[in-house]
């Protein structure tokens, strides 16, 4: 498979092209849209905070006490009609300081996502920007945030834009089609991260085509997925894959299947890996959709064009769903790399949501970031700026009112670099609402291969949210965060942990006054990178 190196000049033109068509198709669009009711609603606030925090860092004899006033102003826009949805948020940070050592920052946030449907949400269009001040690299320390660590946050500005085709849930057939582009633009921090300003260009597009029911006299399946990542430091990422799974049942409940499939992964220098696979099995049907196969396989893969391995294997793929409120699907299979474990399950009652997650991805690490499913835990506004502003759904059946979204609380990457990783997620999280309490439970684990440096990092999250209402007016909050991060080429384990606590006060329905505390702590095996901080702030908010 030939790489082609995309100069920069043509980089930039194709980008150019492709946000100029994106503009003049969203206003052709727009003007033929019919005449609909829409909804629309612009929620402006201003938000004010004073800190007082103390820092305890290693190369300082003396703890670092300073205080800081905080003003945040922000504007929300949100529409929503019969084929379109838009929701424009920007919000502006001054923080200014005490201490004459610390400069004072300004910080401008924005966020836009706009989704344009047809033909009964068939078609889909989404077409999203943002600007946002991140961690790159959780060396720096992984809860550093504009007040106290603002000199670690890089800006990063993405653009992207989609459009998708899926076939009714009635149609014999099932087809899906989808084509993305997006553009990362990471600017470096003021303290040196060991990163580079960079940008990264990616291009998708997928496929799915096939029969709806397997339990057809014949059925079958092809998808596949091709993806080019441009990069600004390094050279271009090429991943690809495809497979087929027909079938053909012999008797009540019971199918023969075939299937072949194949991947390639290259970047033209250090990684060009190739993997193609064929085998046979039989699967079992019972219960609505559940079904449950079993196939032997053999497998060939090779490196830089040479054969490396050809295994024989056994892999298994299945979906459990015995009632509406519980399911579990995945798959055991084997890829270039090695076996493969892929799970996605959910349980859900009334007062209590539980998701179970589990994937082996490849692809450049700033393509994860902010990787966040809508899987439907919590039911949160979209001016809402934490946990506390959520709640749970009052039935699994609930769907969001206009300015509401159901989202899940997860975790968000701190590590934001543009080079190509192989990584094992594993997470799991639980939500539940009752009476007056709010709790929301997040176990995650993640091993990340740096493929062209041979770097090896391994991190492992708890994380739990908590919020108890005393009354209509008074409510109490508290956080636990905790990272285990082994950095293995650096011998280098951080154990990160973050508490807080707080109190809510609602003066009026407009306005709100917050009070908390919180404690950060970093233990390192190397000292010089040990720190704790401790800090206290008064915030009050007023919506317009």
């Amino acid at each position: 498979m030939d790489i082609t190196m995309a100069p920069n000049n043509g980089r930039k033109l194709r980008t150019k092209l492709a946000y100029c068509a994106s503009l003049v198709t969203l206003a052709c669009t727009a003007a033929t849209l019919p005449a609909t009711a829409a909804q629309t609603r612009l929620s402006p606030e201003i938000r004010t905070a004073f800190y007082g925090y103390q820092l305890n860092l290693p190369e300082q004899p003396d703890k670092d006490k300073g205080a800081a006033w905080e003003l945040e102003p922000s504007i929300s826009w949100t529409r929503q009609s019969a084929g379109m949805q838009t929701r424009l948020r920007w919000q502006h940070n001054t923080v200014l300081y005490k201490d004459e050592q610390r400069e004072d920052r300004h910080f401008n946030d924005l966020s836009l996502a706009n989704r344009m449907t047809f033909l009964r949400d068939r078609i889909s269009w989404d077409l999203n920007a943002s600007q946002s001040y991140q961690l790159r690299n959780s060396r720096l320390g992984i809860f550093s945030d504009k007040i106290t660590g603002g000199e670690n946050l890089s800006r990063v500005q993405r653009y992207g834009s989609g459009l998708s085709y899926r076939s009714l849930p009635s149609s014999p057939y099932r087809v899906e089609a989808a084509l993305n582009y997006g553009t990362t633009d990471s600017q470096s921090p003021l303290l040196d991260d060991g990163l580079f300003e960079y940008k990264t260009d990616a291009y998708s597009g997928s496929w799915l085509l096939g029969t709806s029911q397997r339990a057809l006299n014949f059925f079958w399946q092809y998808n596949g997925q091709l993806q080019e990542i441009e990069r600004s430091s390094g050279p271009d990422v090429s991943i690809r894959n495809h497979g087929l799974v027909v079938g053909v049942p012999f008797a009540p409940n019971f199918s023969v299947i075939g299937r072949a499939g194949a991947e390639r992964v290259d970047n033209g220098s250090a990684v060009d890996n190739k993997f193609d696979y064929f085998g046979a099995g039989v699967e079992y049907r019972f219960g609505a959709r559940s079904r449950v196969n079993v196939t032997m396989n053999r497998s060939d893969s090779s490196v830089f064009g040479v054969e490396k391995d050809t295994d024989t294997y056994i892999a298994s793929e299945f979906v459990i769903a015995p009632t509406r409120r519980t399911s579990l699907e995945g798959n055991f299979d084997r890829r270039y790399f090695g076996r493969t474990t892929s799970l996605q399950g959910r349980y859900d009652l009334r007062f209590l949501s539980m998701r179970l997650r589990m994937s082996d991805n490849i692809r450049t690490q700033n393509q994860f970031d902010r990787e966040q499913e809508e899987l439907g835990i919590f039911v949160c506004p979209d001016t809402a700026a934490d946990f506390n502003d959520c709640y749970r759904p009052p039935s699994n059946q609930y769907v969001p009112v206009f300015g509401e979204s159901l989202q899940e609380l997860s975790i968000i990457n701190a590590e934001l670099r543009e080079e190509l990783v192989q990584t094992r997620n594993i997470g799991f999280s639980l939500g539940y609402s009752k009476n007056r309490l709010n709790l929301n439970l997040t176990l995650s684990s993640r091993k990340t291969d740096y493929l062209e440096t041979n770097e090896f990092n391994r991190s492992n999250n708890v994380s739990l949210d908590s919020s108890w209402r005393l009354d209509q007016l008074n409510r109490l909050t508290a956080a636990i965060n905790y990272y285990d991060i082994d950095y293995r080429n650096e011998v280098r384990q951080d154990k990160n942990l973050s508490l807080s606590v707080g109190y809510i006060r609602t003066l009026g329905e407009r306005s709100d006054l917050r009070l908390t505390a919180r404690r950060l702590n970093r233990n390192s095996t190397l000292e010089q990178f040990d720190n704790s901080e401790n800090r206290v702030w008064l915030e009050y908010k007023y919506r317009f």
